[in-house]
């Protein structure tokens, strides 16, 4: 099978080690928890002071009013799996006989693929301009599970005002409220709805039985055309059909869409600063990576330094690997408020002011 997006909204809890403990070079203890949660920031005037965590999974919300971030467009959408063979025969023709598992002359077909979608949001009384979506799909991933397949299209605040939130948070309550639909669609037990791309365009449930997955906690055929409101759902159908355009055969029976796909990006970005990758609003806090709302551009120069091999270079723009250099320049950052770094890094790994970081 050959899947494309990011990992599953619901997965397997697995136990970590508790605390693993190493010390600064000045002898000061560092404290690493797993399996916890930071629930709140503890703050002296503008400066953070500590964490409150927990270990609890229920819901929470911090109390800190300190911490400046930003409400920002995030993405919603599904997972898409095809046959591998089916992705094979697009984009090889003749050659597909070639291909043998990635190990022979010819590796295993992938795709990449993204359309920008005119359309109007009936549905939001104070918007009944056109409104422009980018549909994209997102860490296509030929041989994997699912846990990597997606088409999404882009939400913004308006989108919320429409299920009545509002605020800075509403974003993550909007995300909430589809990964509840959708368990409730699967019906518990981590099971996950899905539907063929044929029924999913004709707005129908007519397969009872299905292709099979590789998700490995079990299926069940659902209306995902009810899932999203009207204008996400249209947008995710206009931007299949263009998709199949550029890749005959995209649409198909055997192709099976798994719901829901919330995660790609963070609905909210907690604003640092470009040069000391410091909070703007609270010294002592380094917001990094994606779940901070922030995907890193790395220039060509650096990426040859850090030795990637060229086929990973998209999944490194895209945000694997991203948000692993982000920390990577946070550290360093922390490591110069410490009087510890050793400028002589700056000629391995660059300076850190030369990455970009931009929004979602």
């Amino acid at each position: 099978m050959t899947s494309d997006c990011i990992s599953l909204t619901v997965t397997q809890a697995f136990k970590l080690p508790t605390v693993s403990k190493g010390t600064w070079s000045d002898g000061k203890l560092v404290t690493i928890r797993f399996g916890m949660r930071v629930d709140d920031l503890l703050v002296n005037g503008d400066t953070v002071s500590g964490v409150k965590i927990s270990d609890s999974r229920g819901s929470f919300d911090s109390s800190s009013q300190k911490l400046g971030c930003d409400a920002i467009v995030l993405a919603v959408g599904l997972r898409v799996e095809h046959p591998q063979e089916l992705i094979n025969d697009i984009q090889y023709s003749g050659l597909a006989n070639e291909v043998r598992c990635g190990r022979g002359k010819v590796p295993v077909a992938d795709y990449q693929v993204a359309r920008y979608v005119e359309g109007t949001d009936t549905s939001i009384l104070s918007n009944m301009e056109p409104v422009t979506r980018s549909c994209y799909s997102f860490c296509m991933c030929p041989g994997g599970q699912v846990g990597k397949c997606s088409t999404s299209s882009n939400v913004s605040s308006k989108d919320f005002e429409d299920l009545n939130l509002t605020g800075l948070l509403a974003g993550v309550e909007f995300q909430r409220t589809f990964e509840r639909k959708a368990a409730l669609m699967g019906g518990g037990d981590f099971v996950v709805p899905v539907q063929t791309v044929t029924d999913f365009l004709d707005n129908r449930l007519l397969a009872t039985s299905v292709p099979p997955s590789s998700y490995r906690l079990g299926v069940k055929p659902a209306n995902l055309h009810e899932l999203y409101p009207l204008h996400i759902t249209e947008a995710l159908q206009r931007a299949i059909s263009m998709f199949n355009e550029e890749l005959p055969g995209f649409i198909s029976s055997s192709a099976l869409l798994h719901g829901v796909e919330t995660r790609t990006s963070s609905p909210i970005q907690i604003t640092h600063r470009s040069d000391t990758w410091e909070s703007t609003s609270l010294k002592g806090l380094y917001p990094v990576g994606e779940e901070a709302g922030y995907v890193i551009r790395v220039p060509p120069r650096q990426r040859r330094q850090l030795s990637l091999r060229r086929r990973n270079t998209r999944l490194f723009r895209k945000h694997l690997l991203s948000a692993a250099v982000d920390g990577m320049h946070a550290g360093f950052a922390v490591a110069r408020n410490l009087g510890l770094y050793d400028s002589s890094l700056d000629s391995v790994v660059g300076k850190a002011q030369n990455v970009g970081f931009v929004k979602y």
